[in-house]
């Protein structure tokens, strides 16, 4: 049966639910998947030191170098790579996508050409969180914020295919903010909301509290590190977007975007002379 490009299924490789009903919503539910992933964060080797917009991509590939390791060990146990893989990978006849990502907030003391950044991961307790001086709440306080999401996608239904990797960045301002704001934050949205965010201030709850929604939101795409990012879109006032809105810009659920990754393919081997295509 010929996979038809075009019409796949999206595997969103995520303990979030969140981010997978963001590309439900872009999609169709029945288009999409979550698959937890097999791949453990927390022994992934960060990057070394390097352009801060870089490091969500390499580790959006790290997590799906591991995660697909594991799964090719799984399925070898369950003998299922010879006669295709069951649910977890692929059915036969339907093109099938798997999705990774990563997800970094970099703040700048000036501009998005400052080279003085800080990369703000999410926090490891609250309390630490609050006193950081160099990571935590209030180095974002007036600053100019970029939120990088890279996506690395992986062809689970043609793997003469190699993956491909696209980064995501919103930029914006944060609005100047005191302690006593943060933890007003902290008590709306709770400590888990916290620990779950990219700097511990979140670009999704019901309100984008402390950004400030009167200037622009700019959304850019990048394939290659070394050359510059492309403008998506921009919203010259984003006070009014739509909480579900927010949520897929965040996660990468843009079908400009998406659009990108899936067709941005390339062959993993040499093509055969003799049709043309790859081995």
């Amino acid at each position: 049966m010929a996979i038809e490009r075009n019409n796949y299924r999206l595997d969103v490789v995520t303990s979030s639910p969140a981010r997978t009903d963001a590309f439900r919503t872009l999609l169709g539910p029945q288009r999409v998947r979550q698959v937890l992933p097999h791949f453990t964060e927390d022994v992934i080797r960060k990057p070394d030191a390097q352009k801060p917009h870089e490091w969500p991509m390499e580790m959006a590939e790290r997590k799906a170098l591991q995660d697909i390791a594991a799964l090719m060990v799984l399925s070898y146990v369950n003998q299922t790579v010879e006669t295709g893989h069951i649910e977890d990978v692929h059915v036969k006849g339907r093109r099938v996508i798997r999705l990774y990502s990563d997800t970094v907030n970099i703040a700048f003391a000036d501009d998005m050409s400052d080279e003085q950044t800080m990369i703000l991961e999410k926090p490891k307790s609250v309390s630490q969180w609050l006193t950081d001086a160099k990571g935590g709440a209030m180095v974002m306080s007036g600053k100019n914020f970029e939120i990088c999401t890279a996506l690395t996608a992986i062809d689970m239904t043609d793997t003469t295919l190699h993956p491909t990797t696209i980064l995501i960045r919103i930029s914006g301002k944060m609005k100047p903010f005191t302690t006593s704001d943060v933890r007003q934050y902290i008590q709306k949205y709770g400590e888990e909301n916290i620990l779950k965010s990219a700097s511990g201030i979140s670009f999704i709850n019901e309100k984008a509290d402390l950004f400030d929604t009167s200037q622009p939101l700019r959304v850019y795409t990048q394939i290659d590190p070394e050359t510059p990012p492309n403008l998506m879109f921009e919203l010259p006032d984003w006070t009014n977007l739509p909480q579900k809105d927010r949520l897929r810009i965040l996660y990468g659920a843009i079908p400009e975007a998406l659009n990108i990754v899936i067709d941005n393919f390339h062959p993993a081997y040499p093509p055969n002379e003799k049709n043309g295509r790859a081995l």
